[in-house]
């Protein structure tokens, strides 16, 4: 039962037109194609802008495009000190959970 519910978990994950990562999970963008401001709505209720990166990926089933939120700081000093910049791909991953949230990038590839 364990191996259908896992694997039901992964499909979906992996059909979302959003990333999520799981504490301490670890994702290999294999191309960044956009970042752009978008507003949202808060937990709060209340509007606010966050960075949407438009990102190729690898799943279990197959290359996707999928959209990664982040309205921190932090991530974005992040993106900035590591030259992230469109056409490179990295490896983006989670550490914390709920406030403690981060999000770090590694193995930068410059754009082709």
């Amino acid at each position: 039962m364990t191996d259908i519910l896992g694997g039901f978990i992964d499909k979906k994950k992996a059909e979302s037109q959003f990333l999520s990562l799981d504490d301490g999970e670890s994702v290999v963008i294999n191309k960044l194609k956009d970042i752009k401001l978008v507003t949202k709505v808060g937990f709060g209720g209340d509007e606010k802008e966050v960075l949407r990166l438009k990102c190729e990926v690898e799943t279990s089933e197959g290359t996707r495009d999928k959209d990664f939120d982040n309205g921190t700081q932090n991530f974005a000093k992040e993106l900035q000190e590591k030259d992230v910049k469109v056409g490179c791909g990295f490896t983006l991953t989670r550490t914390g959970q709920q406030t403690k949230t981060r999000y770090t990038v590694s193995d930068v590839t410059p754009a082709a």
